[in-house]
C-alpha cells in the first residue's frame, strides 16, 4: 500500500525517479510497469500495472449509452500511458501529461493506497489551501463513512 509523499526532481527529458519508499510496494505482477493518466484537481494518477488491470476491469462495466459515463471514460483513458521503470528506476512522463499537470522541474509524489498521484508542488499547495473546511472537520465526516456498518 502506497502512503506518504516524496518531493522528486524531473529532469530535462521529463523523467522522474520513483522513490524507493514507493518502489518497495510494487508487486512482481506489475513487471516494473506503471500506467499514468489524467487525475483530478490537476494531478496525474499513477497505477502499478496490476492495479491498473483492476481499474480497467471496473471500468468495463460502464454504460456506453450514458453520455456522462462515455465522456468520463473517454477523458480518463485519453491520456493513459503505460510506462516502464528504467535501470535507474525512472519513468518517462509523456509530454501531454506533463502539460496537463503543469509539471516542470519538481513534483510531489503522493501515495494513495493502491495508486500514487503526481503533483506540481505549487498546485498541490494551492489545492490544500483551497479547502473551505479544516482537516479536522473533514476527518469527522470521513470517519462517519469509514466507521459505518457495511451492508
Amino acid at each position: 500500500m502506497f502512503q506518504g509523499h516524496s518531493v522528486c526532481s524531473i529532469d530535462a527529458k521529463s523523467r522522474l525517479m520513483l522513490p524507493a519508499k514507493f518502489r518497495k510496494f510494487m508487486k512482481p505482477e506489475a513487471d516494473n510497469k506503471l500506467v499514468l493518466t489524467r487525475g483530478l484537481d490537476e494531478c496525474l494518477l499513477m497505477y502499478p500495472l496490476d492495479e491498473w488491470e483492476k481499474v480497467k476491469s471496473g471500468l468495463s462495466g460502464y454504460n456506453q449509452f450514458n453520455s456522462e459515463q462515455r465522456f468520463f471514460i473517454r477523458q480518463f483513458l485519453f491520456l493513459a500511458n503505460e510506462v516502464e521503470l528504467d535501470s535507474q528506476n525512472r519513468i518517462l512522463i509523456p509530454t501531454q501529461l506533463m502539460q496537463f499537470a503543469k509539471l516542470n522541474k519538481e513534483a510531489v509524489v503522493l501515495g494513495l493506497l493502491d495508486k500514487m498521484e503526481i503533483w506540481d508542488p505549487e498546485i498541490k499547495k494551492n489545492y490544500d489551501n483551497s479547502m473551505s473546511r479544516s482537516y479536522e472537520e473533514i476527518a469527522e465526516k470521513v470517519s462517519e463513512i469509514i466507521n459505518s456498518p457495511k451492508a
